[in-house]
Parts: structure tokens; sequence; C-alpha cells
């Protein structure tokens, strides 16, 4: 919590108060007989604010009474931009003034003061301070707020950053306690949440000289971080700007992000000033100018201020003017409603709602209800222009309407203007001026040196990315395929060849085969029954006549046998298209027979860890430790190879049963040893390899994004497979690479037969149609009720088999 005044420092202030003069009194009394209330204002009268704020409370004075004919008796105070002025003030006004009301400073330093007195006075006071803690209503019971908190800016100040993938940020702030322990801690908190760092946080005197300012600016300028978060008052941040601009911060690859204190007050700069500003992002508040209350009250607030204020080059009213006039609109609504004490009137304070010209005024637990629109800007030429919105809800769109397009990006509003008159977003760092040339680290003891190789100025090599390394060092994504392949000898299969014999064909093919010997069977069959005693008789032998017909053709036509020209077309076909089948299929079973398949000598990892079994592994990387604490193997058990040379050598003399290499590895040893080594079991998962930066590194993001880029875009692809095609070895081609041949393959063939045997069979049936109804129907229903009779007769043996083994 904030500290609030002691009681020695209050009654010091009391005892000063007694003899102090009233700084920038003013009676704004309307007719004596109709005062309704007394309201005290305390403002800075030689700031920008305290200006709009005092015309704007007067034009609400006037324009109460106007509409209800009561007077209200406005005495503003000037605190001189001191926090003890700002207390004596409070305190003339509730002792001498009789104010029933207290509208607050515009600093929280100030505001805080003023609150502890009034609610010791038990007199409401309306802080119009932008960075109100959120606990000061709970601490102070007659305190409201009455303007808009500022921590509520800082997630857009957090969008902004991560619309153009900033990493790190610079926060210039003010250095007083409201800041350092508000709003700082929330622009902290906002980053965090998107993985951004503050690089530096620079506390800024308010009273900061221009040396002061030079000799700040100088050792940022010397920084990698190029992205400043500036939240300062107005008229401090002017002089920064002007400094900025003097030592060339205001150029190409610089990004400037203003908040409300000063995007606020931005319509009240001159050419001149905003001519040191080129590019700046500001985040201001929003409220819709083109109401129609807004706009009757710009062209008074004009008039009166122009006159008021002639020193001042621009006279347009910002949000301050317009929060100070709701705010006295809301306590004269107030003070016309209460007839018995604070208590009612805090309880009016609470019912208050109305469209004014800053919005919608309405009060929440004592809390102006916010918006939470924030209008984004950027400073061009002679003015500003308006790039669009961000809201906490929908995120940035063009418009405050509801059916607007919203984004999370920023990118999707109006192009943003940069300093040095880029169009091009800075990416947001650069090297230090002074900083000592790059000294990259490579390893010299690589297994595989293709992999090593110096790349974007930052590159260490093949390193793996373990966990552990973290803790000194940050990765980039793996660069490579990211796993360890254990790699063994291979050798000849000896088993499950007895099957080999139907490899030739699918098991598609075999069947339509099967189907098609039948079905020529059967039409031979049907034609010569009647002609060749040997195909009557029963129906079973009939049935192995038929079949035995269709399996003898493969070999020999049998023209000889044959007594019709229609069996005697079909089988010639058939004969042709098994002739041609047959040559095929032994063809492709001599090719399956003479290549060798080749096996893996050890399956998995258990095998070597029951066996004791001796393994390898690249010198100097993380793997030994890996093959100890996860796949438990033996210590005494693992040794160490410093090339692929030295792997192949232990391999075949047997000195190690297998070898455990990363997989970028493994790929470039498989592809140069392909005839003697294979890969086995699975591929355990691990970090991968990749390029290795100091914690907090600027270049790691976007060493990151170029190989993302280059990933997607498929040249480390082509890259890692130029590597492997260097690597020369006729591969040994395995029974699983030999395709079986399918039915599509022989499909012109099937419809030759299929359809020869049906044409024979349809002229067949056509000129026999009678002994087709009374004979052919005859021995089909003769082999059916044979096989009705098999069946009956099995299932009679089955249950008189249940029926004697229930009886025992």
């Amino acid at each position: 919590m904030a500290t609030f005044p002691t009681f020695t420092f209050l009654a010091l202030v009391l005892l000063l108060a007694q003899k102090a003069t009233v700084y920038g009194s003013t009676n704004n009394t309307l007719g004596k007989d109709h005062v309704k209330g007394i309201i005290g204002a305390i403002l800075d009268s030689s700031s920008r604010i305290g200006k709009e704020q005092k015309v704007a409370m007067e034009m609400a004075i006037k324009d109460v009474f106007d509409k209800t004919n009561q007077s209200f008796d406005l005495q503003i105070k000037n605190s001189q931009r001191e926090p003890v002025q700002a207390t004596i003030a409070a305190w003339d006004l509730i002792k001498k003034q009789q104010a029933q009301a207290i509208l607050g400073p515009h600093t929280w330093e100030k505001g805080s003061l003023v609150a502890e007195i009034g609610n010791q006075a038990q007199i409401p006071v309306f802080s119009l301070a932008d960075s109100t803690p959120h606990w000061a209503t709970k601490q102070w019971p007659f305190l409201l707020q009455a303007s808009q908190n500022h921590n509520a800016q800082m997630k857009a100040i957090a969008a902004i950053v991560q619309s153009w993938e900033w990493h790190q940020v610079t926060v210039i702030y003010e250095d007083i306690d409201s800041l350092r322990s508000g709003v700082i801690h929330h622009l902290s908190v906002a980053l965090q949440q998107i993985g951004v760092e503050i690089s530096h946080r620079v506390p800024l005197s308010p009273f900061a000289s221009s040396s002061s300012l030079s000799k700040e600016l100088e050792t940022l300028k010397g920084e990698q971080c190029r992205v400043y978060v500036v939240h300062l008052s107005f008229s401090l941040a002017v002089r920064l700007f002007e400094k900025a601009k003097e030592m060339n911060m205001i150029e190409k690859g610089y990004v400037w992000i203003t908040t409300e204190p000063f995007s606020n007050l931005i319509h009240s700069l001159n050419a001149s000033s905003l001519s040191s500003m080129q590019g700046i992002i500001g985040l201001k508040s929003y409220f819709p100018q083109n109401n129609p209350n807004f706009q009757n009250f710009s062209t008074r607030f004009h008039e009166k201020f122009s006159l008021e204020n002639p020193e001042e080059d621009k006279h347009e009213p910002g949000i301050y003017a317009a929060q100070a006039y709701d705010a006295v609109q809301t306590i004269c609504l107030a003070m016309r409603e209460t007839s018995n004490g604070s208590q009612q009137f805090l309880q009016n304070i609470r019912k208050t709602k109305f469209n004014g010209v800053s919005g919608n005024v309405q009060f929440l637990e004592r809390k102006v209800a916010p918006t939470h629109i924030f209008q984004i800007i950027n400073v061009v030429e002679k003015s500003y222009k308006e790039l669009g919105f961000w809201s906490n809800t929908k995120g940035f769109s063009m418009t405050t309407n509801e059916s607007g397009r919203n984004n999370t990006s920023m990118r999707s509003l109006e192009q943003v203007y940069w300093p040095g008159g880029a169009w091009t977003a800075p990416r947001g760092w650069t090297f230090p001026i002074n900083a000592s040339p790059l000294r990259i680290g490579v390893p010299t003891k690589a297994s595989f040196k293709k992999f090593v190789n110096v790349k974007f100025d930052a590159v260490v090599g093949d390193v793996a990315i373990v966990a552990k390394r973290y803790r000194h060092a940050e990765f980039t994504i793996p660069y490579t395929e990211s796993g360890l392949v254990m790699i063994v000898p291979v050798r000849p299969q000896t088993s499950n060849r007895g099957w080999l014999f139907v490899k030739p064909f699918t098991k598609a093919m075999w069947a339509l085969i099967g189907a098609i010997i039948v079905y020529n069977g059967f039409v031979v069959w049907l034609i010569e029954r009647n002609h060749c005693p040997v195909l009557r008789g029963s129906p079973l032998n009939q049935i192995g006549a038929l079949l035995c017909l269709g399996f003898t053709t493969l070999f020999s036509l049998q023209g000889e046998k044959l007594h019709s020209n229609l069996s005697r077309m079909a089988m010639v076909v058939w004969l042709f298209v098994a002739l041609v089948i047959t040559q095929i299929y032994t063809a492709n079973l001599t090719s399956i027979l003479t290549v060798q398949k080749l096996e893996a000598s050890i399956s998995d990892v258990d095998s070597l860890r029951n066996g004791n079994a001796a393994v390898g592994y690249c010198k100097g990387s993380f793997v030994a430790d890996y093959l100890v604490e996860v796949l438990r193997l033996h210590r005494d058990r693992i040794k160490y190879y410093n090339s692929p040379e030295e792997y192949a050598e232990a391999l075949r003399s047997k000195e190690i049963s297998a070898a455990f290499i990363e997989a970028p590895y493994a790929k470039l040893f498989l592809a140069k040893y392909c005839k003697e080594f294979i890969a086995a079991g699975p591929t355990y998962k691990v970090g991968g390899f990749g390029f290795v930066f100091p914690k907090g590194s600027l270049l790691l993001h976007d060493v990151t994004k170029a190989l993302l880029n280059v990933s997607e875009c498929g040249r480390l692809r082509e890259l890692e497979e130029s590597m492997i095609a260097s690597e020369k070895c006729a591969k040994v081609e395995s029974i699983e690479e030999l395709s079986s041949l399918s039915p599509s393959t022989f499909c012109v063939l099937f419809i030759l037969t299929g359809g020869t045997s049906t044409v024979a069979l349809l002229v067949y049936v056509v000129c026999y149609k009678r002994f087709w109804h009374n004979t052919m129907w005859g021995h089909m229903l003769a082999i059916v009720r044979t096989w009705w009779h098999w069946i009956k007769t099995f299932s009679r043996r089955i249950s008189d088999a249940e029926r004697t083994r229930n009886a025992f």
C-alpha cells in the first residue's frame, strides 16, 4: 500500500494552512440565493492538464445552472505541483470554504494526501489521478475514482510488442512511488505472460536535467535493445524526445511506444514539437469524439480556452477535460438529490448514470466504469494518424463497432510509419555499438564433420539439446531430426521361407485364378457331359470330374477328348491365358528365391541388456548417460568411438554388438554401410541438434525464425538429402521390396478367358434349352438333396455324441 500522511505531518500541514496564502482561488458562484452546494478542486494551473480541467469544470458549473437554474460554488486551488501545497489547499477548502466535495489532483502522490484529509473530514474526494491503486477506495471510504486507471493499458502495450515479435523492451518511467509499485509492475506482468523480457528499467526524476537525460540516453544507445516503452509525464516526455532527436535516436531501427500520460495530450503539441517525435507509436484513452454532446462541448471549449490561455498553440479539449466536465456534472447531480449528509451523497453517486461528453458515465464500487478501449496513434509529419483500436475483449480492430473485424495482431491495422521514415517494422535490437566481434565456438572432434558448419554468425555446431544444459545456455529449435538409433550388423534370414511359393501373386490373384479354373471347368463339363460317360454318374463323381477337368487343362488341351466346338473354343483361350500366367509366376518366383532376406542380428535393447553385450557411442556426447540412466545398460560395457569407420570396424570384429547414434548421424552411417548394418528397435526420442546462445541473447529468436523458414520451404530437407546422397552404397534389395502381382496386371487376360467361356455357355443354353430344363435342373436338385442329406447326418451324430457325454 502507499504511505499516507502521519498525524505529525497532518498537524504540520494544518499549522501551515492557518498562515498560508490561497493560490489560484476562483469563485464561480452564480446567484448566491440559489447555491445548492460548494465544490472544491485542486489543480496544477501551470500544466496543460490543469488548464483544460479548469475550463471544463467552469463550463460544467455554468451548464448545470442553465439547465436547472441551480447554482454551485466552484472553488479552485492551485497545487503548484507540490504535494504539500495540495494538502494545504485541501484543508483550506474543507475548513474555510466549507466544500462538500473535492476534485483531487492529477497525480496520486498528491491525491493520496488529499484522500486522507477528506476521509478524516468525511468529505467525498473525487480522484482524477491516472494511477490510483486498486486498494485505495477500500483504504479511504470517502474516495471515488473519477478517471480511468492506467494499469489496464499495459495489456495493450504487451499486445503491441507481441504483434511485432519483439522479445525485449526497455522501460523508461518517472521515478515516483505510484509508478514503481503500480503501473510498471502491471507492465512487467503483462510482458511476462507473452514471454517478453524487460532488459532495462530506466527511472527518471520528474525534475531530470538535460545532462542527466543525455547520460541515460547515451547508455541506452550502447545497448542491444531498441524498443522503448515511455511512461512519463507530458512535460518530461517532450524533453526526452527532444534530446533523443538530438542524439539521433529517432532514426531507423528504433521503436518508441508512449503511454496515456503523454499520448492523451499529443493534440496540444505544435508542429515544431512533433518534428522530434516522428514515427513513435502512442496509446491513448478512447472516448467517442463524434458524440453530439462532445461536439457541442468541444466548440464552446475551444472558444473559452483560447481566451483564457492565449499562450497555448492548440485549443482542442482532450480526455482530461472531458473527464473533469463529467465529474463536476456527476457531483452536481448527486448534490441536487442529497439532503442528509455525506453517506447519502455517496449513495447518490453510485446511482448516477448518464451519457456525458467522455461517453457513458457510471460508478461501480466507487470507481468510474472502465471502458478498456484504447486508441493507437502514430506520429507522422506535422500531426498524427489513428491506426486503430485495442480492447481487452476484442483485441485489435479498425473500428469500435461490435461488427468490426477483430485480430490478435496490430499488423491488421493501418500501416505504421516508423522512426527514420521506414515502413518496414524494425527487428527491435541491434549489435551494441562498442561490442567486440562475435566469437563462435565450433566442435573440432565431431564424429560427422558434415554437420559442423558456422551459419548466421552464432552457430556452435552439432550440439545436442539436453535439459541440463539449459541451466547455462539457450537453444534454437532442432535443425535436424531428433532421436537416438540403435545400429546392429545384418544377417541372412533363414526362417519362414516355406511359404515363398505363394509370394509371386497376391491373395486376390490366387482367389481369382481358382474362380476362373472352376468356372471354365463348369462350362466344359456342362457342354461335354452328354458325350463323355466319365462326366456322368453320382453328383459327387461329377463334382470331382468338373474340378479335375478345370485343372488338367492348365497343362494340356486334351482336344481329342472334347466333342463340342464350344468347349474347344473355351479351352483354347483358357490354355493360352494359363501359359502366360504360369510363365510370369515362374519368373517372379525365381527372382524371389535368388534374393537374400536380411534381418537385424539383435532385435531390441532387452537382448543387449540380458546378454550383457558391449555397445558403442560417440565420444563427448550425452548418449553415455542416456544409455545408463534410461536404457539401464551397464556403464562398464559402454565404449566410445570417434568416427564412422571406428564404429564399422568395431561392429565387424564383434567388439561391440550395437552402436547408439543420433538420428542424423545414423542416416549418414547407414547410407555408407547399407550392406552391412541396419537400424533395429525403436527410435528413442531425444532433443536433437540445435544452435546455442547465451541466456537472454537477442539473436536466439531471429535465428530460430530463420531455421523455421529454411525448414518450411524444404531447403533443410534438400541439404540433408544431398549429404546422404554423397555416401555411395549399392543398396541390397530385400524380399519385401519385390512386389507381388495383383489381378490388375492380368485383367485383360481374365476378361478374355471369362468372356469366351461365357459366350460358349450362352450359345449352348440357347441351343439346348429343352435339355437345360429337363435334365440340368434335375441334376442340380439331386446335388442339393445329397448335400442336405450329409448335413442332417452330420448334425445327428453331433447331437448323439452330446447326449452320451451328458449321460456320464
